[in-house]
């Protein structure tokens, strides 16, 4: 914990607060279970690369949001010749996403630790029906003044028209006392420093390392955000 040069901290979600990868697991499994769809771990790895591919498509512009919600869904079942309808499926999955509260360790006690010294934001993408009831699940959507949810801003990170819309929430502040922390290399820290804003890059244990990505500070897990703020 240091003398901070930063009055804002804007935090992305999936994977930043929130445990991604178990939600995601937990609903995907629910969701092929109860059509009696084969589950396991190799299931799950395919459709995260489906998934993966698809929101890299949909924050680069290359996918509509409109297609986002149900194509994932739609290749997987392409992928194992399943014939199911693939917006049940995609409905399925994103109530059960929804319904999920799990939190990274030590999330928690960030924000307490944020709330009390910086001004908070959440920039997250996502769809709305899906982040909207996990913050309420989760019991952290007071912590922030404001919340951007690219689902229902129609442009996403790392686009600068996202990082406008923060800006104007935030009353256009100095863009060098704005840190964002999130654990995408592409869309939280490149689209947060091309618009002039500081990164925190949170590397995953597992991630792709990358060298030259320019970030502020480079973290393994959300509570050594505590050291550099």
């Amino acid at each position: 914990m240091t003398d901070s040069p930063y009055t804002w901290l804007l935090f992305d979600a999936d994977n930043t607060l929130w445990d991604f990868d178990a939600a995601e697991a937990h609903a995907l499994e629910q969701t092929l279970i109860e059509r009696d769809i084969g589950w396991s771990a190799e299931v799950l790895s395919t459709y995260q690369l489906i998934n993966r591919a698809a929101w890299d498509d949909y924050e680069n512009g290359r996918l509509p949001k409109e297609q986002l919600r149900d194509v994932r869904f739609q290749r997987l079942l392409d992928h194992y010749k399943h014939d199911h309808p693939a917006e049940q499926l995609s409905l399925s999955y994103r109530n059960y996403l929804a319904a999920s509260h799990h939190l990274l360790d030590g999330a928690l006690e960030v924000l307490d630790y944020a709330q009390s010294r910086y001004r908070l934001g959440l920039i997250t993408n996502g769809l709305s029906e899906v982040q909207r009831p996990r913050l309420v699940n989760t019991g952290i959507g007071d912590y922030f003044e404001f919340i951007t949810i690219s689902d229902e801003l129609g442009v996403a990170k790392p686009q600068a028209a996202f990082f406008a819309h923060a800006a104007m929430e935030m009353g256009h502040p100095d863009r060098t006392k704005v840190l964002v922390i999130g654990d995408n290399p592409n869309a939280d820290v490149k689209g947060a420093l091309d618009y002039g804003f500081s990164a925190c890059w949170l590397r995953h244990p597992g991630a792709s390392d990358r060298k030259h990505l320019g970030e502020t500070y480079r973290i393994r897990q959300i509570s050594e955000l505590l050291q550099h703020i």
